[in-house]
Protein backbone atom coordinates (compact mmCIF):
# COMPACT_ATOMS: atom_id res chain seq x y z
CA UNK A 1 0.00 0.00 0.00
CA UNK A 2 2.96 2.57 1.03
CA UNK A 3 4.37 1.67 -2.16
CA UNK A 4 1.37 2.15 -4.10
CA UNK A 5 0.58 5.84 -2.55
CA UNK A 6 4.53 6.86 -3.33
CA UNK A 7 3.29 5.87 -7.36
CA UNK A 8 0.28 8.12 -7.20
CA UNK A 9 2.34 10.89 -5.99
CA UNK A 10 4.66 10.62 -8.44
CA UNK A 11 2.12 10.31 -11.05
CA UNK A 12 0.69 13.57 -9.28
CA UNK A 13 3.89 15.44 -9.36
CA UNK A 14 4.70 14.52 -12.68
CA UNK A 15 1.41 15.73 -14.26
CA UNK A 16 1.69 18.67 -12.13
CA UNK A 17 5.05 19.66 -13.84
CA UNK A 18 3.72 18.69 -17.24
CA UNK A 19 0.62 21.18 -16.45
CA UNK A 20 2.96 23.83 -15.12
CA UNK A 21 5.74 23.41 -18.04
CA UNK A 22 2.97 23.32 -20.47
CA UNK A 23 0.61 26.44 -19.42
CA UNK A 24 3.90 28.13 -18.51
CA UNK A 25 4.44 27.47 -22.54
CA UNK A 26 0.93 28.27 -23.65
CA UNK A 27 1.50 31.85 -21.58
CA UNK A 28 4.68 32.56 -23.48
CA UNK A 29 3.09 31.72 -26.79
CA UNK A 30 0.09 33.49 -26.35
CA UNK A 31 2.46 37.10 -25.31
CA UNK A 32 3.96 36.45 -28.53
CA UNK A 33 7.57 34.33 -27.46
CA UNK A 34 8.45 31.53 -29.08
CA UNK A 35 11.37 28.75 -28.22
CA UNK A 36 14.63 29.49 -30.08
CA UNK A 37 16.09 26.07 -30.19
CA UNK A 38 19.66 27.49 -31.86
CA UNK A 39 19.51 29.97 -28.73
CA UNK A 40 18.07 27.37 -26.33
CA UNK A 41 15.81 30.80 -24.83
CA UNK A 42 12.24 31.90 -25.53
CA UNK A 43 12.06 34.89 -27.76
CA UNK A 44 10.03 37.55 -28.02
CA UNK A 45 8.29 37.77 -31.48
CA UNK A 46 7.39 40.35 -33.79
CA UNK A 47 4.55 40.88 -36.92
CA UNK A 48 3.60 42.07 -40.06
CA UNK A 49 0.64 44.10 -41.61
CA UNK A 50 0.13 43.62 -45.21
CA UNK A 51 -2.72 45.97 -47.15
CA UNK A 52 -2.77 44.91 -50.91
CA UNK A 53 -4.36 45.30 -54.12
CA UNK A 54 -5.44 43.53 -55.22
CA UNK A 55 -7.00 41.96 -51.80
CA UNK A 56 -6.60 38.81 -52.15
CA UNK A 57 -3.00 37.78 -52.02
CA UNK A 58 -1.02 34.47 -51.03
CA UNK A 59 1.84 35.68 -48.80
CA UNK A 60 4.91 33.42 -48.48
CA UNK A 61 7.94 34.45 -45.86
CA UNK A 62 11.46 33.13 -46.44
CA UNK A 63 9.85 31.23 -49.63
CA UNK A 64 7.54 29.32 -47.23
CA UNK A 65 3.74 29.87 -47.73
CA UNK A 66 2.06 31.66 -44.63
CA UNK A 67 -0.69 29.26 -43.53
CA UNK A 68 -3.98 30.43 -43.26
CA UNK A 69 -4.30 29.91 -39.43
CA UNK A 70 -1.28 32.50 -39.07
CA UNK A 71 -2.96 35.64 -41.06
CA UNK A 72 -5.76 37.43 -39.52
CA UNK A 73 -7.69 39.75 -41.47
CA UNK A 74 -8.21 42.92 -39.90
CA UNK A 75 -9.47 45.75 -41.53
CA UNK A 76 -9.02 44.43 -45.00
CA UNK A 77 -5.26 43.93 -44.10
CA UNK A 78 -3.29 40.83 -43.45
CA UNK A 79 -1.67 40.48 -39.84
CA UNK A 80 0.45 37.73 -39.60
CA UNK A 81 1.69 37.02 -36.12
CA UNK A 82 4.60 34.74 -34.27
CA UNK A 83 7.93 35.82 -36.60
CA UNK A 84 11.39 35.51 -35.17
CA UNK A 85 13.33 38.82 -34.94
CA UNK A 86 15.72 39.26 -37.76
CA UNK A 87 15.55 39.96 -41.43
CA UNK A 88 13.24 37.76 -43.46
CA UNK A 89 11.69 37.96 -47.40
CA UNK A 90 8.46 38.83 -47.86
CA UNK A 91 6.59 38.17 -50.99
CA UNK A 92 3.31 39.03 -52.45
CA UNK A 93 1.71 37.24 -55.26
CA UNK A 94 -2.10 36.41 -56.89
CA UNK A 95 -2.89 34.67 -59.81
CA UNK A 96 -2.38 37.22 -63.21
CA UNK A 97 -0.19 39.58 -61.26
CA UNK A 98 3.21 40.10 -60.99
CA UNK A 99 5.00 39.15 -57.71
CA UNK A 100 5.89 41.84 -54.65
CA UNK A 101 8.91 40.90 -52.83
CA UNK A 102 11.45 43.07 -50.04
CA UNK A 103 13.72 41.90 -47.70
CA UNK A 104 12.01 43.09 -44.39
CA UNK A 105 13.62 43.32 -40.88
CA UNK A 106 11.51 42.07 -37.78
CA UNK A 107 11.27 43.84 -34.59
CA UNK A 108 10.71 42.35 -30.64
CA UNK A 109 7.06 42.99 -30.51
CA UNK A 110 7.03 45.26 -33.09
CA UNK A 111 4.90 45.17 -36.31
CA UNK A 112 6.03 46.21 -39.24
CA UNK A 113 3.51 47.47 -41.76
CA UNK A 114 3.35 47.99 -45.34
CA UNK A 115 0.20 49.57 -46.06
CA UNK A 116 0.21 49.85 -49.85
CA UNK A 117 1.68 46.53 -51.95
CA UNK A 118 0.34 47.28 -54.83
CA UNK A 119 0.35 44.34 -57.55
CA UNK A 120 0.27 45.24 -61.44
CA UNK A 121 -1.36 42.50 -63.76
CA UNK A 122 0.85 40.77 -65.95
CA UNK A 123 -0.96 42.51 -69.22
CA UNK A 124 -4.05 44.95 -69.42
CA UNK A 125 -7.00 44.83 -71.87
CA UNK A 126 -7.09 47.86 -73.76
CA UNK A 127 -9.60 49.28 -74.85
CA UNK A 128 -9.19 52.37 -77.66
CA UNK A 129 -11.30 55.41 -77.30
CA UNK A 130 -10.88 57.63 -79.89
CA UNK A 131 -7.93 58.18 -82.81
CA UNK A 132 -6.76 61.01 -84.68
CA UNK A 133 -3.37 63.84 -84.54
CA UNK A 134 -4.02 64.15 -81.54
CA UNK A 135 -0.92 65.60 -79.45
CA UNK A 136 -2.84 66.22 -75.54
CA UNK A 137 -6.05 65.54 -73.67
CA UNK A 138 -7.42 67.09 -71.13
CA UNK A 139 -10.21 65.74 -68.65
CA UNK A 140 -12.86 67.76 -67.12
CA UNK A 141 -13.03 67.59 -63.13
CA UNK A 142 -15.70 64.34 -62.90
CA UNK A 143 -13.26 62.90 -65.96
CA UNK A 144 -16.45 62.48 -68.21
CA UNK A 145 -15.44 64.93 -70.88
CA UNK A 146 -12.09 65.27 -72.52
CA UNK A 147 -10.68 68.23 -75.11
CA UNK A 148 -8.36 66.71 -77.43
CA UNK A 149 -6.01 69.07 -78.55
CA UNK A 150 -4.84 68.03 -82.85
CA UNK A 151 -2.00 69.64 -84.74
CA UNK A 152 -2.18 68.87 -88.99
CA UNK A 153 -1.58 70.77 -91.81
CA UNK A 154 -0.62 74.10 -89.76
CA UNK A 155 -4.29 73.35 -88.09
CA UNK A 156 -4.83 73.16 -84.74
CA UNK A 157 -8.21 71.87 -83.48
CA UNK A 158 -10.08 70.91 -80.26
CA UNK A 159 -12.36 68.15 -80.03
CA UNK A 160 -14.75 67.01 -77.08
CA UNK A 161 -14.86 63.28 -76.51
CA UNK A 162 -18.09 62.33 -74.43
CA UNK A 163 -17.05 59.44 -72.45
CA UNK A 164 -20.33 58.12 -71.80
CA UNK A 165 -21.53 58.00 -75.69
CA UNK A 166 -18.59 57.66 -77.03
CA UNK A 167 -19.30 60.64 -79.71
CA UNK A 168 -16.51 63.32 -80.70
CA UNK A 169 -17.31 66.76 -81.74
CA UNK A 170 -15.03 69.95 -82.92
CA UNK A 171 -15.19 73.29 -80.99
CA UNK A 172 -12.46 74.88 -82.11
CA UNK A 173 -10.17 75.42 -85.10
CA UNK A 174 -7.22 78.07 -86.06
CA UNK A 175 -4.28 78.26 -88.84
CA UNK A 176 -3.05 81.32 -87.07
CA UNK A 177 -2.35 80.15 -83.50
CA UNK A 178 -1.00 77.30 -81.59
CA UNK A 179 -1.51 75.33 -78.62
CA UNK A 180 2.18 75.55 -76.68
CA UNK A 181 1.94 72.22 -75.36
CA UNK A 182 5.42 72.52 -74.51
CA UNK A 183 4.91 75.44 -72.13
CA UNK A 184 2.39 73.24 -69.52
CA UNK A 185 -0.17 75.22 -69.81
CA UNK A 186 -3.82 73.29 -69.69
CA UNK A 187 -7.16 74.14 -71.50
CA UNK A 188 -9.49 75.08 -68.35
CA UNK A 189 -12.79 73.20 -68.46
CA UNK A 190 -15.54 75.28 -66.56
CA UNK A 191 -17.28 73.47 -63.67
CA UNK A 192 -20.31 73.03 -65.61
CA UNK A 193 -18.32 71.62 -68.83
CA UNK A 194 -20.20 73.77 -71.00
CA UNK A 195 -17.40 75.94 -71.95
CA UNK A 196 -13.49 76.19 -72.25
CA UNK A 197 -10.40 78.32 -71.62
CA UNK A 198 -7.85 78.03 -74.74
CA UNK A 199 -4.33 79.62 -74.47
CA UNK A 200 -2.52 79.86 -77.28
CA UNK A 201 -0.20 81.54 -79.29
CA UNK A 202 0.84 82.93 -82.51
CA UNK A 203 2.37 80.62 -85.54
CA UNK A 204 4.70 83.41 -85.80
CA UNK A 205 5.48 85.83 -82.67
CA UNK A 206 5.30 85.52 -79.20
CA UNK A 207 1.94 87.43 -79.43
CA UNK A 208 -0.72 85.23 -76.71
CA UNK A 209 -4.26 85.03 -76.02
CA UNK A 210 -7.36 83.21 -74.48
CA UNK A 211 -10.00 82.18 -76.56
CA UNK A 212 -13.24 81.16 -74.48
CA UNK A 213 -15.29 78.76 -76.10
CA UNK A 214 -18.78 77.84 -75.38
CA UNK A 215 -19.87 74.50 -76.38
CA UNK A 216 -23.45 74.53 -76.53
CA UNK A 217 -22.88 77.22 -79.55
CA UNK A 218 -19.51 75.89 -80.47
CA UNK A 219 -18.93 80.29 -80.62
CA UNK A 220 -15.30 80.76 -80.02
CA UNK A 221 -14.24 84.66 -78.41
CA UNK A 222 -10.89 86.04 -78.46
CA UNK A 223 -11.07 87.43 -75.17
CA UNK A 224 -8.71 90.56 -76.57
CA UNK A 225 -11.75 91.35 -78.59
CA UNK A 226 -13.76 92.57 -75.71
CA UNK A 227 -11.10 94.50 -73.38
CA UNK A 228 -8.11 95.91 -74.21
CA UNK A 229 -5.33 93.27 -73.16
CA UNK A 230 -2.01 92.30 -74.37
CA UNK A 231 -1.05 88.70 -74.79
CA UNK A 232 -3.56 87.50 -71.96
CA UNK A 233 -2.56 84.07 -70.66
CA UNK A 234 -2.87 81.61 -67.66
CA UNK A 235 -7.24 81.74 -67.27
CA UNK A 236 -8.44 79.80 -64.36
CA UNK A 237 -12.12 79.79 -63.75
CA UNK A 238 -13.30 81.45 -60.93
CA UNK A 239 -14.22 78.89 -58.16
CA UNK A 240 -17.45 79.76 -57.49
CA UNK A 241 -18.87 82.20 -59.52
CA UNK A 242 -20.31 80.29 -62.67
CA UNK A 243 -18.58 82.17 -66.29
CA UNK A 244 -15.95 83.84 -64.92
CA UNK A 245 -12.15 83.59 -64.98
CA UNK A 246 -9.12 84.75 -64.36
CA UNK A 247 -6.40 85.98 -66.67
CA UNK A 248 -2.94 87.51 -66.59
CA UNK A 249 -2.23 90.70 -69.01
CA UNK A 250 1.37 92.47 -69.27
CA UNK A 251 1.72 91.27 -64.95
CA UNK A 252 -1.69 92.64 -64.26
CA UNK A 253 -4.22 89.57 -63.04
CA UNK A 254 -8.00 90.47 -63.78
CA UNK A 255 -11.40 88.97 -63.38
CA UNK A 256 -13.25 88.64 -66.51
CA UNK A 257 -16.74 87.99 -65.79
CA UNK A 258 -20.63 88.44 -67.43
CA UNK A 259 -21.97 91.55 -66.75
CA UNK A 260 -25.05 91.63 -64.62
CA UNK A 261 -27.59 92.90 -67.89
CA UNK A 262 -26.04 90.13 -69.53
CA UNK A 263 -24.35 92.43 -72.56
CA UNK A 264 -21.19 90.47 -72.62
CA UNK A 265 -18.26 90.46 -70.48
CA UNK A 266 -16.40 92.79 -68.78
CA UNK A 267 -13.18 93.23 -66.94
CA UNK A 268 -12.18 93.87 -63.63
CA UNK A 269 -8.50 94.32 -63.00
CA UNK A 270 -7.37 92.43 -59.74
CA UNK A 271 -3.55 92.54 -58.82
CA UNK A 272 -0.45 94.54 -60.31
CA UNK A 273 2.94 93.09 -60.86
CA UNK A 274 1.87 89.23 -60.61
CA UNK A 275 4.17 86.54 -61.94
CA UNK A 276 2.08 83.84 -61.41
CA UNK A 277 -0.79 82.62 -59.44
CA UNK A 278 -2.87 79.64 -58.11
CA UNK A 279 -6.91 79.78 -56.72
CA UNK A 280 -8.29 77.49 -53.77
CA UNK A 281 -12.01 78.05 -52.87
CA UNK A 282 -11.66 81.10 -50.90
CA UNK A 283 -8.30 82.62 -51.93
CA UNK A 284 -5.61 83.79 -54.76
CA UNK A 285 -2.65 83.10 -54.05
CA UNK A 286 0.05 85.18 -56.19
CA UNK A 287 3.63 85.30 -56.90
CA UNK A 288 4.98 89.05 -57.75
CA UNK A 289 7.51 89.40 -59.86
CA UNK A 290 9.65 90.72 -56.87
CA UNK A 291 9.45 87.20 -55.97
CA UNK A 292 7.23 87.46 -52.73
CA UNK A 293 4.12 85.36 -52.35
CA UNK A 294 0.68 87.05 -51.29
CA UNK A 295 -3.12 86.17 -51.49
CA UNK A 296 -6.21 87.63 -51.78
CA UNK A 297 -9.86 86.38 -51.04
CA UNK A 298 -11.67 85.55 -54.24
CA UNK A 299 -13.76 88.44 -53.57
CA UNK A 300 -11.99 91.35 -52.78
CA UNK A 301 -12.57 94.73 -53.69
CA UNK A 302 -11.18 96.26 -56.25
CA UNK A 303 -8.29 98.30 -55.16
CA UNK A 304 -7.57 95.66 -52.43
CA UNK A 305 -3.69 95.09 -51.64
CA UNK A 306 -2.71 91.38 -51.75
CA UNK A 307 -1.52 90.69 -48.17
CA UNK A 308 2.41 89.15 -48.24
CA UNK A 309 2.88 86.15 -46.29
CA UNK A 310 5.89 84.58 -47.94
CA UNK A 311 9.04 85.23 -49.60
CA UNK A 312 10.78 86.49 -51.35
CA UNK A 313 11.05 83.51 -53.05
CA UNK A 314 15.10 83.21 -54.23
CA UNK A 315 15.62 84.09 -57.44
CA UNK A 316 12.31 84.38 -58.65
CA UNK A 317 12.31 87.89 -59.78
CA UNK A 318 14.66 86.63 -62.71
CA UNK A 319 11.74 83.30 -63.69
CA UNK A 320 11.64 83.49 -67.08
CA UNK A 321 8.74 81.07 -67.46
CA UNK A 322 6.85 81.35 -63.58
CA UNK A 323 4.12 78.53 -62.50
CA UNK A 324 2.71 78.66 -58.79
CA UNK A 325 0.98 75.74 -57.74
CA UNK A 326 -1.22 75.74 -54.06
CA UNK A 327 -2.44 73.67 -51.97
CA UNK A 328 -3.07 75.97 -49.50
CA UNK A 329 -1.99 79.39 -48.48
CA UNK A 330 0.58 76.98 -45.96
CA UNK A 331 1.65 74.89 -48.99
CA UNK A 332 3.09 76.82 -52.07
CA UNK A 333 5.21 75.74 -54.57
CA UNK A 334 7.11 78.11 -56.99
CA UNK A 335 9.28 77.25 -60.19
CA UNK A 336 11.07 78.53 -62.82
CA UNK A 337 9.88 75.93 -65.87
CA UNK A 338 13.43 74.39 -66.60
CA UNK A 339 14.65 76.15 -63.76
CA UNK A 340 14.99 76.45 -59.85
CA UNK A 341 11.67 75.65 -57.79
CA UNK A 342 10.86 76.45 -54.04
CA UNK A 343 8.56 75.01 -51.35
CA UNK A 344 7.34 77.63 -49.11
CA UNK A 345 5.61 75.19 -46.20
CA UNK A 346 4.40 76.09 -43.23
CA UNK A 347 3.33 72.92 -40.70
CA UNK A 348 2.53 74.77 -37.43
CA UNK A 349 5.03 73.34 -35.94
CA UNK A 350 8.31 75.73 -36.31
CA UNK A 351 9.02 78.44 -38.43
CA UNK A 352 7.78 78.27 -41.93
CA UNK A 353 10.43 77.44 -44.67
CA UNK A 354 11.26 78.20 -48.02
CA UNK A 355 12.53 74.43 -49.44
CA UNK A 356 14.83 75.04 -52.51
CA UNK A 357 13.40 71.81 -54.43
CA UNK A 358 16.33 69.65 -56.70
CA UNK A 359 17.32 69.41 -59.36
CA UNK A 360 17.23 72.68 -61.03
CA UNK A 361 15.80 72.23 -64.71
CA UNK A 362 12.09 71.73 -62.82
CA UNK A 363 9.13 70.43 -65.33
CA UNK A 364 6.09 70.22 -63.24
CA UNK A 365 4.76 69.71 -59.42
CA UNK A 366 1.79 68.00 -58.27
CA UNK A 367 0.32 68.08 -54.50
CA UNK A 368 -1.12 64.78 -53.05
CA UNK A 369 -4.45 64.68 -52.47
CA UNK A 370 -4.09 65.90 -49.15
CA UNK A 371 -1.58 68.28 -49.71
CA UNK A 372 1.24 66.05 -47.21
CA UNK A 373 3.37 65.71 -50.10
CA UNK A 374 4.71 67.40 -53.52
CA UNK A 375 5.61 65.57 -56.31
CA UNK A 376 8.04 67.52 -58.25
CA UNK A 377 10.54 66.76 -61.48
CA UNK A 378 12.75 67.14 -63.85
CA UNK A 379 13.39 65.75 -66.95
CA UNK A 380 14.93 62.81 -65.94
CA UNK A 381 14.29 62.86 -62.01
CA UNK A 382 11.47 62.53 -59.62
CA UNK A 383 11.47 63.19 -56.07
CA UNK A 384 8.96 63.85 -52.75
CA UNK A 385 8.71 66.37 -50.70
CA UNK A 386 6.65 65.76 -47.50
CA UNK A 387 4.86 69.05 -46.11
CA UNK A 388 3.50 66.94 -42.60
CA UNK A 389 5.22 64.74 -40.45
CA UNK A 390 4.08 61.01 -41.87
CA UNK A 391 3.75 58.53 -39.09
CA UNK A 392 2.97 55.35 -41.22
CA UNK A 393 5.66 53.11 -41.77
CA UNK A 394 8.49 54.35 -43.15
CA UNK A 395 8.24 57.24 -41.21
CA UNK A 396 8.65 60.99 -42.74
CA UNK A 397 9.30 64.47 -41.12
CA UNK A 398 8.12 67.30 -42.29
CA UNK A 399 10.55 68.87 -44.63
CA UNK A 400 12.08 65.56 -45.78
CA UNK A 401 13.16 65.41 -49.68
CA UNK A 402 12.82 61.51 -50.66
CA UNK A 403 14.05 61.04 -53.77
CA UNK A 404 12.36 58.69 -56.03
CA UNK A 405 14.41 57.57 -59.00
CA UNK A 406 16.85 59.23 -61.51
CA UNK A 407 17.02 57.92 -64.87
CA UNK A 408 19.32 58.00 -67.73
CA UNK A 409 15.93 58.36 -70.67
CA UNK A 410 14.05 61.35 -70.26
CA UNK A 411 10.59 61.26 -68.75
CA UNK A 412 8.35 62.21 -71.04
CA UNK A 413 5.50 62.50 -68.24
CA UNK A 414 4.64 61.71 -64.51
CA UNK A 415 1.56 61.53 -62.15
CA UNK A 416 0.35 60.37 -59.13
CA UNK A 417 -1.53 57.40 -58.75
CA UNK A 418 -4.64 57.04 -57.22
CA UNK A 419 -3.05 56.02 -53.68
CA UNK A 420 -0.29 58.63 -53.54
CA UNK A 421 1.54 56.36 -52.64
CA UNK A 422 2.88 55.71 -56.30
CA UNK A 423 4.11 57.49 -58.87
CA UNK A 424 3.14 56.97 -62.62
CA UNK A 425 6.12 57.51 -65.05
CA UNK A 426 6.24 57.94 -68.84
CA UNK A 427 10.02 56.68 -69.83
CA UNK A 428 11.44 54.86 -73.18
CA UNK A 429 7.80 55.13 -74.53
CA UNK A 430 6.87 52.71 -71.45
CA UNK A 431 4.48 53.27 -69.12
CA UNK A 432 6.05 52.57 -65.23
CA UNK A 433 4.75 52.95 -61.66
CA UNK A 434 7.15 53.54 -58.82
CA UNK A 435 6.56 53.21 -54.89
CA UNK A 436 7.38 55.55 -52.86
CA UNK A 437 8.58 52.94 -50.21
CA UNK A 438 12.58 52.49 -50.51
CA UNK A 439 12.98 49.69 -47.16
CA UNK A 440 15.03 47.42 -48.70
CA UNK A 441 14.25 48.13 -52.67
CA UNK A 442 12.27 50.80 -54.59
CA UNK A 443 10.04 48.44 -56.85
CA UNK A 444 9.36 49.81 -60.21
CA UNK A 445 7.18 47.99 -62.59
CA UNK A 446 6.49 48.48 -65.89
CA UNK A 447 2.65 48.70 -66.57
CA UNK A 448 2.22 49.31 -70.57
CA UNK A 449 5.49 48.41 -72.35
CA UNK A 450 6.46 50.48 -75.36
CA UNK A 451 5.40 48.02 -78.30
CA UNK A 452 1.82 49.38 -77.90
CA UNK A 453 3.10 52.67 -79.40
CA UNK A 454 5.16 55.60 -78.35
CA UNK A 455 3.26 56.67 -75.14
CA UNK A 456 3.20 60.47 -74.82
CA UNK A 457 0.88 61.33 -71.62
CA UNK A 458 -0.83 59.26 -69.15
CA UNK A 459 -4.24 60.59 -67.87
CA UNK A 460 -4.94 58.62 -64.37
CA UNK A 461 -8.95 59.25 -64.12
CA UNK A 462 -8.79 58.19 -59.90
CA UNK A 463 -13.48 58.19 -59.22
CA UNK A 464 -13.59 55.30 -62.33
CA UNK A 465 -10.23 53.39 -61.57
CA UNK A 466 -9.51 54.13 -64.41
CA UNK A 467 -6.16 55.24 -66.61
CA UNK A 468 -6.22 56.63 -70.02
CA UNK A 469 -3.09 57.20 -72.03
CA UNK A 470 -2.08 59.10 -75.30
CA UNK A 471 0.08 57.24 -77.56
CA UNK A 472 1.52 57.45 -81.16
CA UNK A 473 0.08 54.48 -83.78
CA UNK A 474 2.00 56.28 -86.68
CA UNK A 475 5.02 57.91 -86.85
CA UNK A 476 4.55 59.09 -90.29
CA UNK A 477 0.99 60.80 -89.98
CA UNK A 478 1.74 61.44 -86.75
CA UNK A 479 -1.77 59.70 -85.29
CA UNK A 480 -2.32 58.50 -82.02
CA UNK A 481 -4.59 56.17 -80.14
CA UNK A 482 -6.77 57.64 -76.72
CA UNK A 483 -6.92 54.27 -75.15
CA UNK A 484 -8.02 52.96 -71.69
CA UNK A 485 -7.19 50.09 -69.03
CA UNK A 486 -8.60 49.37 -65.96
CA UNK A 487 -6.05 50.53 -63.20
CA UNK A 488 -5.88 50.18 -60.20
CA UNK A 489 -7.99 47.16 -59.29
CA UNK A 490 -11.10 48.29 -57.85
CA UNK A 491 -11.67 47.47 -53.92
CA UNK A 492 -15.21 47.80 -52.12
CA UNK A 493 -16.02 48.06 -48.78
CA UNK A 494 -15.45 44.45 -48.30
CA UNK A 495 -12.58 44.02 -50.91
CA UNK A 496 -12.49 42.54 -54.00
Amino acid sequence: MQHLNRLHNLVFWIFLILFLTTSATVLFFTFGYRFSFERGIFVYTGSITIKANPRSVAIEIDGKSVPSEMIHNINQSYHITGLPPGEHLLRVKADGFRPWEKKIRVQSGISTEFWNVLLTRETYDRTVVATGPFIKAFPSSTGRHLALLAESDEETTVSILDRKTGETQQVFSSRSFLFDHEDQRNIEWSKSEDELLIPVRAHDDDERTVFLVRLETGAATDIRDISSMRNPENPRWHPSDDGSFFVISDGTLSLIRPDAKDIGLRTIPIATDTAAYDLSSRLIILLARDGSVGRLPVGADVGTAPETFAGPIPSASSFRNPFLVAYDERRVAVYDLGGAGYLYNDDGNVKPAIIPLFPSDMRGIQFSDDGKKLLFRSSTEISIAFTRDWDVQPARKSGDILQIARFSASLTDVQWAKDYEHVLLVRSASIEIAELDNRDRRNIETLIPSQDGNIRQILPIPADNELLFLATTDIETADTALSLVGFPEPVGIFGQ
